[in-house]
């Protein structure tokens, strides 16, 4: 019989806390917790400096991230289908055998997708409903502008998308001899395009430069080069970061001609929440995509954080939790708004849980994602801080040698 870790203790209530590899006590950011905080923080500090300095770095962007900052979540998704199909909703629940009450939009299109693939005498019904639902799923991960900070507050575009803007000030410009940062999101929205373009940063996408620009996987194989008068080694342009859009974008479209950019497009190509999610990641270009981020994840010295993943994307979840226990090099991060709460829901987060217990390389943070940004270092702050405590450590031994 296995034994079982312990349960993490939980510490006492804070906004943002932290648990380190191999502890077992959240620890607290803020509050009144005397030298013990500022401890925390210290620790924090040196563990986001040395993450940013890892050989490659990864980044995965999860719905809370979008959630965040005022994008729809499946509860208001739901919400959303519930008001503007009020005529048929009912009926397509009870069409597909789906629990009204039971406020789950993933399991109801799955349902409704199953329902399709039997003769039913509803199929128009139905059919009519998934592109509806399809449509606002659509709709509301275009319409940035229209996104709420918190109920009838609405924002600015800059305001949106500021901590993306932030984040990406902090992880996308390194050393030109490193990898460039490889950005994964399973976000339709177009956030960090935007961000990006804030920021004056350049992105390789996947998409050639001829409009309409369409996938090509090699693309990811190039890079930007300023020409100059000199010959020798190339001289990289700066800021430029990949984007992996694993579960499509809002401004993809499937034509003869393959996966096209058209931001107007009715019909997006999107891997949909619902069950057949898994197996469509293995169609072109999601199956590029997904090979990329397996890959990335078996290179030597690479860093991943998670940000606003819920861990709900099982082909997502295990290649994770392979390089955790295979890749003696890799470390992740995973920054969520309640991971305390979902450590023991007897999910993904529970087996997350049991890796962290049994010494996996994982730190967990506890911050809203609009927190986040500011909390992590560039990669330029953490090298000169890691220098800094290298000489203090070399000074200290030094000195109790004399």
């Amino acid at each position: 019989m296995t034994t079982q870790p312990a349960p993490v203790k939980a510490a006492a209530p804070a906004t943002a806390k932290c648990l380190f590899q191999n502890d077992t006590v959240w620890q607290p950011l803020n509050g009144d917790g005397g030298d013990g905080v500022k401890k925390t923080n210290q620790m924090l500090k040196e563990r986001l400096g040395s993450f940013m300095l890892a050989q490659n770095l990864l980044v995965l962007f999860g719905s809370g991230a979008s959630v965040s900052v005022g994008g729809p979540s499946m509860s208001a998704l739901w919400d959303d289908a519930a008001e503007s199909q009020k005529a048929v909703f009912e009926k397509i629940c009870g069409y597909v055998n789906h629990p009204k009450d039971t406020k789950d939009i993933e399991k109801l299109l799955s349902r409704c997708q199953g329902a399709l693939a039997f003769a039913n005498p509803n199929a128009d019904a139905i059919t009519k409903f998934i592109e509806a639902v399809e449509d606002i799923i659509r709709d509301r991960c275009r319409k940035i502008d229209t996104w709420e900070k918190d109920k009838g507050k609405k924002q600015s575009l800059a305001e949106v998308i500021a901590p993306h803007s932030v984040l990406l000030s902090r992880v996308v410009p390194r050393r030109q001899d490193l990898p460039r940062t490889r950005i994964f999101t399973t976000n339709y929205d177009l956030c960090l395009e935007l961000s990006a373009k804030q920021r004056r940063m350049s992105i390789l996408d996947g998409f050639d430069l001829i409009s309409p620009r369409t996938f090509d996987g090699r693309w990811f194989d190039y890079d930007f080069v300023r020409r100059g008068s000199r010959e020798g080694a190339p001289d990289y342009l700066e800021s430029v970061f990949h984007l992996y859009k694993l579960h499509g974008s809002v401004d993809w479209e499937r034509s003869s001609d393959g996966i096209i950019r058209n931001p107007e497009t009715k019909r997006p190509y999107l891997i949909y929440p619902r069950d057949e999610k898994f197996a469509l990641s293995f169609e072109q270009p999601f199956l590029e995509m997904m090979a990329r981020f397996q890959m990335a994840l078996r290179e030597k010295d690479t860093a991943l954080l998670l940000i606003g993943f819920g861990f709900n994307d099982q082909h997502l979840n295990q290649p994770i939790y392979h390089a955790l226990a295979t890749n003696p090099s890799f470390k992740l991060l995973v920054v969520d708004r309640s991971p305390e709460a979902k450590f023991g829901d007897g999910k993904a987060w529970e087996t997350l849980g049991r890796l962290q217990k049994a010494g996996a390389p994982l730190d967990v943070v506890q911050m809203d994602f609009k927190e986040f940004p500011n909390a992590l270092p560039t990669y330029s702050d953490a090298r000169a801080n890691n220098t800094q405590e290298k000489a203090a450590q070399l000074l200290k031994v030094l000195s109790e040698r004399k």
